[in-house]
């Protein structure tokens, strides 16, 4: 845009840019799921060590269909575990894709998206 003489230079309409609150909530949520991933990890193996096992090692039930159970989940157990260590690289994928800064109004709009799906 060219300058028309009333003061307005090239760029002058053009609005402040802001931290994308998208980003900003996505990046509150990576730092969330890396504390509950572990947490969820840790739960999982107790789970699975107290209860049957090799050599009746376990707390709360021994017995052949403890072991049984066992077995069945120490395979959900690895399952769950590859599903959880997808969580934080699916979310920092989406962080890359979005634009870092928006303008002040597309802010606005996102935090009233963000308001309106939170309720």
């Amino acid at each position: 845009m060219a300058d028309d003489g009333k003061g307005k230079g090239k760029g002058a309409d053009e609005e402040p840019q802001v931290e994308n609150p998208y980003v900003t909530r996505l990046e509150t949520l990576k730092t969330n799921l890396v504390d509950e991933v572990k947490e969820l990890k840790k739960c999982l193996k107790t789970a699975t060590q107290d209860v049957g096992g090799e050599g009746k090692t376990g707390k709360s039930w021994v017995g052949k269909t403890a072991d049984k159970w066992h077995d069945e989940v120490q395979g959900n157990r690895g399952r769950m575990i590859r599903e959880l260590d997808k969580l934080i690289p699916a979310v920092e994928a989406r962080i890359k894709e979005l634009p870092p800064k928006v303008s002040a109004s597309t802010a606005r709009m996102m935090n009233k998206e963000m308001q309106y799906m939170y309720r």
